[in-house]
């Protein structure tokens, strides 16, 4: 017997609140923020930042954004 699994959708966990990303401000500009309402510390390394980001995924549920980083808009 075999299931089939769609390998182009994330799987989706009920009980997950929101999702977390890493915005790129530029040097030194960093933090992680996420759909739930939190919001990390502005940091000086971009994987300081990420590291936020996954630590509040694991202990909040929140799904992890892909890419993690995003870089900020030029205007």
């Amino acid at each position: 017997m075999s299931v089939a699994v769609d390998l182009d959708l994330p799987a989706v966990d009920a009980r997950s609140l929101g999702t977390v990303t890493v915005r790129y401000l530029g040097l030194a500009r960093s933090h992680a923020d996420c759909s739930c309402g939190w919001t990390g510390k502005l940091r000086l390394l971009k994987a300081a930042a990420e590291q936020d980001a996954w630590m509040h995924s694991i202990h909040e549920r929140c799904q992890v954004a892909v890419p993690l980083v995003r870089p900020a808009v030029a205007r």
